[in-house]
């Protein structure tokens, strides 16, 4: 076997082994990770981290990349009114991110020139149109509400996950609910 294939192995096998740490750390403590941290929970010294992710960013793009686009390809559930409909992408969406710390601090705090953040948010705007059409069939969002408003909301639940002290489901329906209350027509 090559000296060059030994070596390229090795190098392929540090990158999973801190993405799979980072992986953990930023799902578990958000993006206030300490990049040592993660260094020495792979295995490896800081200069190898950096040399496969010469920034934090580089590093959080690398873990949290395959959520966000598992995010802005989720559906609005179908055969149910349009506020159910709501209801059910809401708690799914919350329900996942609360368990990714360091994804509920991409979309609560992401640069808006992202472009895997552009796309979850075409996307949610995508979702906010699907779920106005069906009421305009339904009738069970407020007339004045818009596809903006829909993600707007979205993203404000995502800002309350953040702040919750705990993941419990029974919060969560609180809040999607409380956030359903301002879309639905009364």
């Amino acid at each position: 076997m090559s000296q060059d294939r030994k070596q390229r192995r090795d190098a392929a096998a540090n990158r999973e082994r801190i993405l799979t740490a980072a992986g953990e750390a930023f799902r578990r403590s958000g993006m206030a990770v300490d990049m040592r941290a993660v260094a020495t929970a792979a295995g490896v010294g800081i200069g190898t981290l950096y040399r496969h992710f010469p920034t934090r960013e580089h590093l959080v793009q690398a873990v949290t990349g395959t959520d966000l686009a598992a995010l802005a390809r989720a559906p609005l559930p179908t055969g149910s009114s349009a506020v159910d409909g709501l209801r059910e992408f809401f708690t799914a969406t919350i329900t996942g991110l609360v368990a990714n710390q360091a994804m509920i601090d991409v979309l609560a705090g992401g640069s808006p020139s992202d472009a895997d953040l552009q796309r979850c948010l075409a996307h949610l705007t995508k979702i906010g149109q699907e779920a106005v059409d069906r009421s305009q069939g339904d009738r069970t969002l407020a007339r004045d509400v818009t596809a903006d408003d829909i993600a707007y909301q979205l993203l404000g639940l995502i800002r309350i996950a953040q702040l919750l002290p705990d993941d419990e489901p029974a919060a969560i329906a609180h809040q999607v609910e409380l956030a359903l209350r301002a879309l639905a027509a009364h």
